[in-house]
């Protein structure tokens, strides 16, 4: 996949050009670089809208103590989405308009989780990986449930805050 990236970001800069071209022979050149420059312009001013209303979903989630997953992956589509953009381009610019509209999010979300969470099932079967998966629910009595699952190597490890010297510890602190 590495390969294939580092292809296509060799040939996008060739047919950038050759878009640019076909589209000043229909409405002319000066036009052309006029609607580049103001794709970029327009990127740079959507991607400070979005990515001010993807951080406030973020907040509010992490403050109602939610894990902004869905938020975390709107940040990133949007990340991407401006830097297209703003980078000069009718390609990477429609790219990045469309990353930049919320119902697009929504439909790649789904696929870009489900893509993170096979590849990272890859990296932990292969031994590159390892991780603690710990699942909480809350029954509909309020009773709270806790299944913690383990795969890879897990080293378990005890630190102290900083300032604190080792030799301020107590035995049973430093392990012995």
């Amino acid at each position: 996949m590495f390969a294939a990236l580092i292809a296509f970001l060799l040939v996008l800069p060739f047919l950038e050009i050759w878009v640019a071209i076909k589209i000043a022979g229909l409405i002319g050149a000066p036009l052309t670089m006029l609607l580049i420059v103001g794709m970029s312009v327009l990127g740079w001013f959507l991607l400070r809208g979005e990515g001010v209303s993807v951080w406030r979903r973020i907040n509010t989630e992490v403050a109602a103590g939610r894990t902004p997953a869905q938020q975390m992956l709107d940040g990133v589509l949007v990340l991407v989405g401006g830097l297209c953009l703003i980078v000069p381009g009718f390609i990477t610019g429609i790219f990045g308009l469309l990353l930049l509209l919320p119902p697009v999010r929504a439909v790649l979300r789904p696929a870009l989780s489900g893509w993170m969470a096979r590849r990272a099932e890859r990296l932990v079967r292969s031994g590159r990986m390892s991780a603690v998966v710990v699942d909480t629910v809350v029954d509909a009595d309020g009773r709270v449930r806790t299944r913690t699952r383990t795969t890879g190597d897990v080293i378990d490890a005890d630190g102290w805050d900083v300032g604190e010297e080792p030799h301020e510890l107590s035995p049973e602190q430093r392990g012995r």
